[in-house]
């Protein structure tokens, strides 16, 4: 296995993912009373960067924490150990989409379209051959192979996700990896319960097309509405290119529910000291500050358009802990109240 060098991790540092497995690695080994920061320093990443917040990482640094991880554990299973164990509900929206989806055709359909929202790193596809349904995982990172970990991680996640959100029980058809595994088969196959093939040219989950149509248990049409607004935002704003400003505002959007939006923050998780993201901002004629009021104004502007989205979940959507605070800062930015606004489209002002 060639492992990944740290020009590698440099050169890709900007490549995004939430970092969710790299978290439950890290609570799985204090868990069990390693010390995680040798590895977490090799993976060019810190605790605080992990539980601070859930901003975001490097893709090829979660990558290479869970390699490590797995050989300081000597546990060549450890990203399907992760998944067994972990709450569903740390997979963020892209499970609430799912759960709120009609059936799992649907649900693959949401988590197919907004995978991005969770990783730039993975391109996920669907295809239909021979009365089965093919869902087909490429990585953007052109790395030989740190992927071990985490693909077991994302292969029994995915059926875990689709267990849970239709509350039956069944198997794949098959499973297919891109890596080698000569060893630990067994408890391979009966995690997975299917057929595995290895050494295969993609990772790949088949589903009996008898699977699309089962219902989702906790199909909610509005909440889908809601979610599928904010991940067209989230979309929308990881598509845009160019300068240290497009990356901040595309990290800062998909942190602003959280309400954990502090610069500090954001410039330690983007790799960066404060002072240095203060200067970089400012050679492009920006302040974290601007950035943050401007993407808040911007999505105020297209959520208020939408009569099905509430005041408070707009509150929320745009990361304010209080709806006196948004009705605050949207009458800095309009002179009028967002509920005025809404009653009367024409007085809202374009972002």
């Amino acid at each position: 296995m060639r492992r990944i060098s740290q020009s590698d991790i440099r050169q890709n540092l900007l490549l995004w993912t939430r970092g969710t497995a790299a978290r439950e690695a890290l609570a799985y080994l204090d868990r069990i009373g390693i010390d995680a920061e040798p590895l977490l320093s090799n993976a060019e990443l810190s605790r605080d960067q992990l539980l601070q917040d859930r901003g975001g990482l490097s893709a090829a640094s979660q990558y290479r924490f869970l390699e490590l991880a797995a050989s300081e554990t000597n546990d060549s299973l450890l990203g399907l150990r992760l998944a067994v164990e972990m709450d569903l509900r740390v997979a963020g929206i892209l499970f609430y989409l799912a759960a709120s989806s009609a059936t799992v055709a649907e649900a693959l359909d949401h988590l197919v379209r907004y995978a991005a929202t969770t990783s730039e790193d993975i391109r996920p596809e669907l295809s239909q051959h021979n009365g089965e349904m093919i869902i087909t995982s490429r990585h953007v990172l052109a790395i030989d192979d740190p992927y071990r970990q985490f693909s077991e991680f994302l292969a029994l996640g995915l059926i875990r996700v689709l267990h849970r959100v239709t509350n039956r029980d069944f198997a794949p058809s098959r499973i297919t990896f891109v890596h080698a595994r000569n060893f630990g088969l067994k408890e391979v196959h009966r995690l997975l319960r299917c057929p595995v093939e290895f050494l295969q040219p993609a990772n790949s989950w088949v589903l009996p097309q008898s699977v699309m149509e089962l219902p989702i248990v906790s199909q909610d049409s509005h909440l889908l509405h809601i979610l599928r607004t904010h991940a067209d935002d989230l979309l929308a704003q990881r598509q845009r290119v160019g300068g240290l400003r497009s990356v901040v505002e595309n990290h800062l959007e998909s942190v602003l529910p959280s309400g954990k939006v502090r610069a500090a923050v954001v410039a330690q998780q983007l790799g960066m000291s404060l002072r240095s993201l203060a200067r970089q901002l400012a050679a492009e004629g920006a302040s974290f500050g601007e950035i943050l009021d401007h993407l808040r104004n911007r999505l105020a502007v297209r959520y208020l358009e939408d009569q099905r989205i509430s005041l408070q979940q707009i509150a929320w959507l745009l990361g304010y802990s209080e709806l006196a605070a948004f009705n605050h800062a949207f009458k800095r930015w309009s002179g009028t109240s967002p509920g005025r606004a809404r009653n009367q489209p024409t007085s809202i002002p374009p972002a």
